[in-house]
């Protein structure tokens, strides 16, 4: 059976109520935006898509590999943005921080043995980000525009990684549903 696939750092507490404390306050504007649940919050570093089920085991072994001699590390989201333009905005993100490019090492290393079970590599350049709405159409998004500026420095919180997880994306008509299948610790 094939299954949705993708790897991911969660996000926690603090992070998740800033967040929606954003989300609330950009909701006003009235734009039209589909927004991302706080409890669904994530950096995506590798989107598998739909692959085989028995698969897993080789999945958790290469991020297992992928992770190798990387420590716990801080983690800063700080300031807001939309992509892929603000000019045409489609995604609305919270900017991800971290010293040493250490999720564009994992991202890289991801995606280069995930090639080797037929995943595609990715073509675009990895930003790491948390998505925190989709916009629909184009009412109201100069107004919603205003209110991301009015966080473009904003400090979201900091936290402590300490794993990456293998998530589970099953699609619903009122949205994703997120399953861990597997946390895989930093050491």
């Amino acid at each position: 059976m094939n299954v949705r696939l993708f790897i991911a750092i969660e996000t926690t507490g603090q992070t998740q109520k800033n967040v929606k404390m954003l989300q609330d306050k950009l909701k006003k504007s009235d734009a039209d935006v589909t927004w991302v649940a706080p409890e669904n919050l994530h950096i995506t570093l590798k989107f598998i898509g739909y692959i085989d089920e028995e698969k897993t085991g080789s999945i958790v072994t290469i991020i297992k590999e992928s992770v190798t001699h990387i420590k716990p590390f801080n983690l800063s989201y700080v300031g807001t943005g939309t992509l892929p333009t603000e000019k045409d905005p489609r995604v609305i993100f919270v900017h991800a921080e971290e010293n040493g490019n250490i999720l564009s090492t994992i991202h890289e290393r991801l995606d280069n043995q995930f090639m080797a079970l037929g995943v595609e590599h990715e073509t675009r350049k990895f930003k790491a980000h948390l998505t925190i709405g989709r916009i629909k159409t184009r009412r109201n998004v100069k107004k919603l525009i205003e209110g991301i500026h009015s966080y473009n420095e904003f400090n979201f919180g900091t936290e402590l990684i300490t794993q990456v997880v293998l998530m589970k994306s099953d699609l619903f008509g009122n949205g994703p549903v997120y399953t861990k299948l597997h946390g895989i610790d930093l050491l």
